[in-house]
């Protein structure tokens, strides 16, 4: 007797919409024109017998009926893509893994530990890229990104890699005339520089060390770690950075931290891929082993280790 299913066109045309609350976004996302998105969603209606969708003002926002149709259809979505994708790559671990970092911890802290996956699983080649931020998993093509936050994001499996710890680093040269070893309380002598990754690091930072009256939301902002780590050797000012992504400037003394211990950022870095695939065996093999590895106080002092 055959299936009582709608087709998965149809389905793909409802989840898509669902997602985007947009024929128009869905079309995009699947290669087709608007008009056979709305046609394959109005037929899907008509074989359901109810409307899965209310247009409120431009968005298209589900129904009771369509909502409670599409988390009912979902995982059955994300099982189908799964098996498929298995099979495409023969049923086994192998295959080609893309995984996106932000550069600095890309280069700094996962990076050196790739020739330990390599050699447990020489069948998978890691393409690595650049990435800063939530990407589009589907349009790159990207297995696993690296993320920065509290691990809480809808619709992806995230395993918890490394702590962040900020220090204020500045040039030897910012501190040269002073008569005495800098306090933190020096920091509102000079120019804070902030990052645009870390919109409230400085503010934070300050406030947990009891600093309240120094302005932390003001200064230049730089995009990425490196540039402020630049700009702070160069004498611009104070930067506020993760202590894993200045060890070896610190010990080459082109910068010195003279205003306080570090202080534990209340966010981590997390190695995180769509639910949908995290059993696909190429994914599944690569977080498996991210799970098996140390603490992040533990991580970190193997990297240092390995570095010398």
């Amino acid at each position: 007797m055959s299936r009582r299913i709608p087709s998965l066109k149809a389905l793909s045309c409802f989840e898509q919409t669902a997602r985007f609350g947009s024929a128009s976004r869905a079309a995009d996302e699947l290669y087709l024109t608007q008009s056979a998105v709305s046609r394959q969603i109005q037929g899907l209606e008509n074989w359901l017998g109810c409307k899965l969708f209310n247009r409120e003002k431009q968005r298209l926002v589900l129904t009771p009926e369509g909502e409670s149709y599409l988390q009912s259809i979902r995982p059955a979505l994300d099982q189908l893509e799964s098996a498929t994708l298995t099979m495409l790559s023969g049923g086994s671990e192998s295959g080609v893994l893309t995984v996106a970092a932000p550069p600095t911890f890309g280069s700094r802290c996962l990076i050196p530990l790739l020739p330990q996956f390599r050699s447990k699983h020489p069948e998978i080649a890691i393409n690595f890229i650049s990435r800063i931020g939530m990407p589009d998993f589907d349009r790159e093509q990207i297995d696993i990104a690296v993320l920065f936050g509290q691990g809480t994001w809808s619709d992806l499996d995230a395993h918890i890699l490394h702590g962040e710890e900020m220090v204020p680093i500045c040039g030897p040269q910012l501190i040269a005339n002073l008569d005495r070893a800098p306090v933190a309380d020096d920091l509102r002598h000079f120019p804070l520089l902030h990052i645009a990754t870390r919109p409230r690091g400085w503010a934070d930072w300050l406030a947990a060390s009891g600093l309240h009256d120094i302005d932390g939301d003001n200064g230049p902002k730089f995009e990425h770690f490196t540039m402020a780590m630049q700009a702070a050797a160069a004498g611009l000012g104070v930067a506020l950075l993760p202590t894993f992504a200045i060890e070896d400037e610190l010990k080459s003394g082109r910068i010195v931290a003279p205003f306080g211990p570090p202080k534990a950022s209340p966010f981590h870095y997390y190695a995180c891929c769509p639910t949908s695939r995290a059993r696909l065996p190429k994914i599944r093999a690569f977080m498996s082993w991210l799970d098996q590895l140390e603490t992040a106080a533990q991580l970190t002092a193997k990297i240092m280790r390995e570095d010398r």
